[in-house]
């Protein structure tokens, strides 16, 4: 197996990267650290061996999109601390579709391990997985790395600046994580890129008429019961758990975007009719559509 290369690496081939780069200090170790200000824009990174970390900084996207391997999932987190997380040896790309500045933190796998380990936390591997799932509000990680940065970019880091805010920031990650995801979910057999990425275009669609299991295993060449497990295996969820949530996203925004009545709306996504469309809204809403629309309106 080719080994990956460091995330380091990568960012000294600006070829390769959109928008402006600033490495940080390279006397840290096998530890790099870097701003980015791009545009929107679609990275390929591939495969490293660092844990990567994220602190997003200024951003008029509102859509960020990463693929860890197991297909496009949405990772837009909108708060003002907003915190990625991207692990060793993932297949990584992501795309944004509007300008951002962030800032990289990348730790060499084995010293990230090390220190979780050194911390007492069980399956460090598993929790930065889980981690990786959806961007998401650490203003305590956020506020570290960003002062790293400033304090790199101003008078140079000193080693113990550098590896205490490491330990920090990995111990305030290990404590997020709750460690559901197992590692025998990450290692079991999955659907492959392409064939994913056509289920996943297919649900994305959602046509009126609905969906079924053996739709969608149609699409993978699948049986339904082989179907099924990959797609849990690839994403984390059943396929229809994956459709439930994303069709009431999709009704969240045609409520607050449109004016559109509730009952067409309800056809457009598959429901029977409005009743049973409100059901299923309130159940993930706490509310009936209609009061939904009010309020995003105010």
């Amino acid at each position: 197996m080719t080994e990956c290369p460091s995330f380091r690496d990568v960012l000294v081939q600006p070829e390769r990267i959109p928008g402006e780069v600033t490495p940080g200090p390279s006397a840290m170790g096998g530890v790099a650290l870097a701003r980015q200000r791009a545009p929107a824009h679609v990275f390929e990174r591939g495969r490293t061996s660092d844990l990567v970390i994220v602190a997003q900084q200024n951003i008029a996207s509102t859509s960020v999109e990463f693929d860890l391997g197991y297909g496009w999932r949405e990772h837009f987190c909108p708060a003002p601390a907003a915190i990625y997380v991207i692990p060793a040896e993932a297949d990584a790309r992501w795309r944004l579709d509007g300008e951002s500045q962030c800032v990289y933190l990348a730790i060499p796998q084995v010293e990230a391990h090390a220190l979780l380990d050194d911390l007492h936390f069980a399956r460090p591997a598993e929790r930065l997985w889980e981690l990786a799932s959806r961007g998401f509000e650490e203003p305590v990680v956020h506020e570290l790395l960003v002062r790293l940065w400033q304090e790199a970019i101003s008078v140079g880091l000193s080693p113990l600046l550098g590896s205490s805010c490491r330990v920090a920031i990995l111990h305030a990650l290990a404590r997020r994580s709750n460690g559901r995801q197992s590692a025998e979910a990450r290692t079991a057999p999955k659907l492959q890129r392409g064939t994913l990425q056509r289920v996943l275009a297919a649900i994305h669609d959602m046509p009126a008429d609905g969906l079924s299991i053996e739709r969608l295993a149609s699409l993978a060449g699948l049986s339904p019961f082989h179907f099924s497990r990959l797609f849990r295996n690839s994403v984390g969820c059943s396929p229809y758990r994956y459709y439930d949530k994303l069709r009431h996203e999709r009704a969240r925004e045609l409520l607050a975007s449109t004016d559109m009545p509730v009952e067409r709306i309800a056809r457009q996504l598959g429901f029977a009719d409005a009743s049973q469309f409100a059901r299923a809204f309130r159940r993930h809403a706490g509310c009936a559509p209609g009061a939904y629309r009010t309020q995003v309106s105010q």
